[in-house]
């Protein structure tokens, strides 16, 4: 395993295995140490936490085998988006499918040491491949994707609106058990009315 050194308070170096240990960071974390600094221009504080990646450039297999992050089963990542409000993000052809919304737009805030308010939205997606009765089947992996809302927390209010920002994406397996199956009410009706 190749070990990384991390700079601590007080200048001290602290070793991490770079495999292995685990990054679980809250939403708070996720919007204040790693989005909010990379809009700024800011390195990351722990790097490599946050992979520079387009989560809709791959399937996700693909896209955390690329990154080495398969077997740890999911991953982070950096991606520029263009204003709009899409509700499928697709990958390229011959990729093999399209993340697909999967729920409302949740908006919260976090704030800084300094009082900063950070307003945030996180979307959920689905990855969806083509087949079934449906002509889709969901793959069990979900992505959830961050965007600061607010600009004026990270930039100048002089500086112009972007065409483009940057969102912090997290990729992995649903923790869904039942992902794509009936539930067992559901199946518990089928069965009685068959009867």
């Amino acid at each position: 395993m190749e070990e990384v050194k991390i700079l601590v308070a007080g200048g001290e170096e602290m070793e991490k295995e770079k495999v292995g240990f685990d990054f679980e960071p809250t939403e708070d974390e996720l919007v204040l140490h790693f989005l909010r600094p990379q809009l700024r221009g800011f390195a990351p504080r722990v790097p490599g936490a946050v992979v520079e990646a387009d989560p809709c450039a791959a399937t996700p297999w693909e896209l955390l085998a690329r990154h080495g992050l398969l077997q740890r089963g999911h991953g982070y990542f950096f991606a520029a988006r263009r204003r709009g409000n899409a509700l499928v993000r697709r990958t390229p052809a011959g990729g093999g499918g399209s993340w697909m919304h999967s729920g409302n737009r949740e908006h919260g805030r976090s704030v800084t040491a300094l009082g900063v308010v950070a307003r945030w939205s996180r979307t959920r997606y689905g990855f969806y491949v083509l087949g079934g009765k449906e002509g889709r089947r969901s793959t069990g992996w979900v992505m959830t994707e961050y965007e600061i809302t607010d600009p004026l927390c990270y930039r100048r209010a002089d500086e112009g609106v972007e065409d483009e920002y940057c969102v912090l994406c997290h990729v992995r397996r649903s923790c869904r058990t039942s992902a794509g199956k009936p539930s067992s009410r559901r199946r518990s009706l089928v069965q009685l009315a068959a009867s």
